[in-house]
């Protein structure tokens, strides 16, 4: 599956408009079938799917360790995404009949909130750093998304171990680009609990969440940050 599609377009130049034809991001639905049952179909870039299954099922607090992941495939043209897990909480179903909507730019949907008496508090004393390598590495990941370049329309999130950048994700949702990065890590192995995440997007309630609930001590962007993001950070 692609990432990008060519499409017809309306350029506009001065008082001039011509139809052209440009790279644009994909964009598709892709459904998340959970222990066969139908549980959530998310409007993504159609790359790293499985690393997307996998990073939502982490931040939604249902996945916890490699044992307990059973099964992981992509089939259809649709298509889904079909993960089994084992040793899911009796009940596990009804954390999916609350919904909230997301500030995410297509309304996005999580089934789960920052909780005060559930989610832990992150130990940040290392790792440190500087402002300079701060810098470098925004630097360059900025430039590190082909995909962006050439369409400007997706968001992009890294792994860095605050000398360099380890893996990197993008899709149209911020969302999506940071689980894609979550579930890429935790399919390799690798953990990111001594780990910095960047985003390209907004820093909201859900982006601090999923960064808390995963364990990263250290979460950079150069895009604003909301007042409930500096609450949920700051706990």
């Amino acid at each position: 599956m692609k990432s990008k599609i060519d499409a017809l377009i309306l350029k506009v130049s001065g008082d001039t408009i011509d139809g052209a034809v440009d790279e644009v991001a994909a964009e598709l639905p892709v459904r998340l079938v959970l222990n066969g049952e139908s549980l959530v179909t998310l409007l993504c870039t159609p790359s790293e799917l499985e690393e997307l299954a996998v990073g939502f099922l982490l931040s939604e607090g249902l996945l916890h360790d490699r044992s307990s992941l059973k099964k992981l495939s992509v089939s259809g043209a649709g298509p889904s995404i079909n993960i089994e897990i084992a040793g899911l909480p009796k009940g596990w179903e009804k954390q999916f009949e609350k919904r909230t909507i997301s500030s995410g730019c297509g309304k996005g949907i999580t089934f789960t909130n920052y909780d005060r008496e559930k989610d832990r508090k992150v130990d940040t004393r290392s790792p440190v750093m500087t402002v300079n390598a701060i810098r470098d590495q925004l630097g360059k990941f900025r430039t590190i998304s082909t995909l962006y370049l050439e369409t400007g329309g997706v968001h992009s999130a890294a792994l860095s171990d605050g000398k360099e950048l380890l893996f990197f994700s993008e899709d149209i949702g911020r969302h999506n680009a940071v689980d894609k990065l979550i579930g890429k890590a935790f399919l390799k192995g690798v953990s990111i609990e001594n780990k910095i995440l960047f985003t390209s997007g907004r820093v909201t309630s859900e982006i601090v969440t999923k960064a808390g609930r995963n364990r990263f001590p250290i979460l950079i962007s150069r895009a604003a940050a909301s007042c409930m993001a500096i609450n949920y950070a700051e706990d």
